[in-house]
């Protein structure tokens, strides 16, 4: 494998569309539409249920073309394999007020979603995706970064947001535990 982890500005909004479009979502069925816009909106549970696929693939590309959405994707050669939805935690609407205010006067990252082709995974394509956002924001003047992963106790779809090992090694701390989830963070000032 040759790897190279591309900014998703550095990309075509296609290139991100093409790449959810081409997987096969059957462990997760109500994930195949979302286009990674869940975390960005602030519709209640039954409106973001009754929004399309294709409102969301729309609201994506626009999204992505005026800069707002944000976050890496990975390539074997020239094909896609692997996506990290990662940005100022301010544009994940659904989650404010939820994790930032201990940080509202931080300026802080949040990654939020990873999704790997599955003939990828266990391979380092979700490390190297998380560094590539690490070193991203560090350079950007950034404090910090949140992950928010939930215990999947063996349920591979919910491993999504990453795993607590995955953060560990790269150096966040536990912050909280809030049921299966845990938040972390990691402190962009100390690290090298």
């Amino acid at each position: 494998m040759k790897l190279t982890i591309k900014s998703l500005w550095e990309c075509t909004a296609q290139d991100f569309t093409d790449y959810l479009e081409r997987l096969d979502f059957g462990h997760a069925p109500h994930w195949a539409g979302c286009y990674c816009r869940f975390y960005h909106n602030a519709h209640n549970f039954e409106e973001w249920k009754n929004q399309s696929a294709s409102q969301n693939k729309a609201d994506a590309i626009d999204a992505i073309n005026k800069h707002e959405m944000h976050g890496f994707l990975a390539f074997d050669e020239q094909r896609c394999i692997g996506w990290l939805n990662a940005n100022d935690a301010q544009s994940f609407m659904r989650l404010k007020g939820m994790l930032f205010d201990p940080f509202k006067d931080e300026k802080t990252a949040l990654t939020i979603c990873f999704v790997i082709d599955p003939q990828y995974r266990n391979m380092k394509v979700a490390s190297a995706l998380l560094e590539a956002a690490i070193k991203h924001y560090r350079q950007l003047g950034y404090d910090g970064m949140l992950a928010v992963p939930v215990d999947s106790d063996g349920d591979f779809a919910l491993k999504y947001r990453g795993t607590a090992g995955m953060f560990e090694k790269a150096g966040y701390v536990v912050l909280e535990k809030i049921d299966r989830m845990s938040v972390y963070w990691l402190d962009l000032h100390k690290i090298d």
